[in-house]
């Protein structure tokens, strides 16, 4: 009997000092566990499509545009993914910058599924060639239908020449309307002649002169061609030394429809 009751103790005490080193073990298996369920679980997620998870639904613009449509924003984001994380914004902004009627654009996404879009958009001053318009800063952007842009002046020549046509212009239409000219537009010719449009439909030829000074030989002419014939003049040529060739639109009765004067 005392023999039994001695091994059920030495038992006992066995189990009390392994108890802890058992405890152990059962934590380190199951940390191992949860690790291997964690990794599982990003190899989960790492191989999902993030377009599916959470998608751009909503497209705000954040500025009154006139010429750019909302329409017009979703057909460029038509070529890209809609994920709210993958979306490449700055490739979506590269496209839009590369639109006619964009000058710059911010996008921004705003949490759950919005994507902001701010257009500026830019300030036609004149057009330029036959399917271009200029802005402010003399920048070229299109092609655009200038059907509607007939009131703005009409600039032509050489790339890299349009704020030297803008200022030419703004020049000869303040002094030409001293003398009751309208000016319509310039153009310069890749030889660098240059020719004022006239908006009655009539041109003065310039040449390869910069010097505007040549206009001030039209100021005192003025009268005397508006004496000589009322009707529009087709052509004023300024590029001799002295005086000028004249040609008129309609011969007024038993008139030349073309005169030189010095």
């Amino acid at each position: 009997m005392a023999t039994r009751n001695r091994r059920r103790q030495q038992r006992t005490a066995l189990l009390q000092k392994a108890r802890p080193v058992l405890g152990a073990g059962v934590r380190v298996a199951a940390g191992m566990a949860l690790a291997g369920a964690v990794v599982l679980a990003a190899g989960l997620v790492a191989r999902m499509d993030l377009d599916t998870l959470l998608r751009i639904e909503r497209v705000e613009l954040t500025e009154d545009l006139r010429q750019l449509r909302l329409e017009d924003v979703e057909s460029v984001l038509a070529g890209h993914g809609r994920g709210f994380f993958v979306m490449d914004l700055d490739r979506v902004r590269e496209e839009l910058e590369a639109m006619p009627w964009v000058e710059s654009a911010r996008l921004r996404r705003r949490w759950p599924e919005t994507l902001e879009v701010a257009i500026t958009e830019p300030v036609p001053v004149a057009r330029w060639g036959g399917d271009h318009l200029l802005d402010r800063q003399g920048g070229v952007f299109g092609p655009v239908d200038l059907g509607d842009w007939e009131f703005l002046p009409a600039l032509e020549g050489a790339a890299g020449r349009q704020l030297e046509l803008m200022q030419r212009y703004l020049e000869v239409s303040a002094r030409l309307a001293d003398i009751g000219l309208a000016v319509s537009g310039v153009s310069e010719s890749a030889r660098r002649a240059w020719t004022i449009r006239l908006e009655n439909g009539g041109e003065i030829l310039m040449g390869r002169d910069s010097d505007l000074s040549r206009l001030e030989q039209l100021v005192p002419l003025m009268p005397v061609l508006r004496e000589r014939s009322p009707e529009p003049l087709a052509r004023v040529d300024l590029r001799y030394a002295r005086g000028a060739a004249v040609a008129w639109q309609t011969a007024s009765a038993g008139q030349d429809p073309e005169a030189t004067t010095r």
